[in-house]
């Protein structure tokens, strides 16, 4: 049976999928089918942003553990998506509860249907890896990925966190806050071991002073999982039991929903418009491309794939800076590259401050740290690395800075008001500029 009744599928209904139903809304030549077979809306809205901050905030105004379960799934909505759902339809899309799988270049194929449509969008997301470790099973109810930590109602005594990227650091930090015993492991030596190493060292402080156990360098061998605990096992003989095991050493592009030999490719890759290479109407979007897995860079995905198809054609997913925060307390941003991506290159200058103003007094802030990088050739800052207090709104000035390419000659003139963290821009941005003087 053959269905071509739209001009777009969509495969995937999460925040992708949502900006561009909104993107493509004011035109009338496109109809939209979208394929979901979990919650429409996806991760961000019910299992990881939206639960993990109400969780966070819930910690820092010192609510229980009960509490902040109640308002977390209140949030969430009890995991409803009708809302969502409903939206997307107010938006034009037809929604189509089956799994898709995409057969041809202008195919789909769900629920005994083949779609025939002019553009096919990948928007299917992304899972939790699983590492090969021996013993190691993600089904058994003692393991959780993040998606179990931040839907589950039970507050473990204690818990391992495998990997402290941004999920594990998160989490770990979250529960620690909660009274939970948490031990921490990774293979690199501190967190964050891709950004400027002061960064590092201030969220391996900020966990620990959470109760936290850092474990750097970890060479998990084996897991031992009974219906009461887990034992995780290192190569040099280390033990850690827990009550709970939580996987966190990243995400995988969700690409189960493509039949490459049908379109006649040996893997999947994504150029800067979006398209998937070797095919002129097959797009790929959201975390389903790789890279910066956030629920912005996704909305910006969405937008360029909808000029695309529905626009001038100009836009590409690298024309603008990717900022990030890691939402511990204090908070953790990046902009553009990351310190390993930066190292060895002549051209850039860092400024490294830390942050020490007036409101920081009064206020009574933790200590903080602020790296700027710039070009010399240019004169232009192109990265950020920082963690302080109100750090993830200063960020906002810090791509205004990067993605406008405003000067540091310009940047060093302007003022900040009086007493605000942000003053610590002006400081970073006059020792920038004067080491491109230098």
């Amino acid at each position: 049976m053959t269905n071509d009744d739209f001009s777009i599928a969509i495969v995937g209904g999460g925040s992708a999928a949502e900006e561009l139903l909104r993107q493509l809304s004011a035109s009338d030549e496109h109809r939209v089918v979208v394929f979901e077979t979990d919650l429409v809306g996806g991760e961000c809205p019910f299992y990881a942003c939206m639960p993990s901050k109400a969780m966070l905030h819930d910690r820092s105004v010192g609510r229980s553990w009960d509490q902040a379960v109640v308002r977390r799934d209140r949030i969430v909505d009890h995991l409803d998506d009708s809302e969502h759902a409903h939206q997307a339809e107010r938006l034009g899309a037809t929604l189509v509860r089956a799994r898709a799988r995409v057969t041809g270049p202008g195919t789909v194929h769900a629920d005994g249907v083949d779609y025939s449509v002019d553009h096919v969008m990948i928007a299917a997301g992304a899972q939790p890896i699983d590492p090969d470790i021996a013993g190691l099973d993600v089904d058994h109810p003692r393991v959780w990925t993040s998606k179990d930590a931040l839907t589950s109602s039970d507050r473990p005594e204690s818990l391992v966190v495998i990997g402290t990227g941004v999920i594990g650091s998160e989490l770990a930090f979250t529960f620690a806050g909660f009274g939970t015993r948490v031990t921490a492991m990774d293979t690199s030596e501190r967190p964050a071991a891709d950004l400027h190493p002061a960064v590092g060292r201030i969220i391996a402080e900020t966990l620990e002073r959470a109760g936290v156990e850092l474990v750097g360098g970890a060479d998990v061998e084996r897991v031992e999982l009974t219906d009461d605990h887990v034992t995780v096992h290192q190569a040099d003989g280390t033990i850690h039991r827990a009550d709970q095991l939580l996987v966190a050493v990243g995400r995988a592009p969700a690409h189960g929903c493509i039949d490459l030999d049908s379109l006649g490719l040996d893997d999947v890759e994504v150029d800067g418009t979006g398209r998937l290479t070797g095919t002129e109407n097959v797009w790929v979007l959201g975390d389903a491309v790789g890279g910066d897995q956030y629920t912005h860079v996704a909305n910006h995905h969405a937008v360029v794939v909808a000029d695309h198809v529905a626009g001038d054609q100009v836009r590409r997913y690298d024309d603008v800076v990717v900022p990030a925060c890691i939402f511990l307390d204090p908070p953790v941003v990046v902009v553009g590259p990351t310190w390993a991506e930066l190292a060895g290159d002549d051209d850039i200058v860092w400024a490294e401050i830390d942050v020490d103003t007036p409101r920081g007094t009064t206020d009574e802030h933790r200590s903080g740290f602020l790296a700027v990088a710039a070009r010399a050739s240019t004169g232009c800052v192109v990265a950020a690395h920082g963690v302080g207090d109100q750090f993830d709104e200063v960020v906002h000035a810090l791509v205004v800075a990067i993605d406008g390419r405003v000067p540091v000659a310009r940047l060093a003139q302007m003022i900040q008001p009086f007493p605000t963290v942000g003053e610590v821009l002006g400081q970073a941005f006059r020792s920038l500029r004067g080491q491109l003087v230098d």
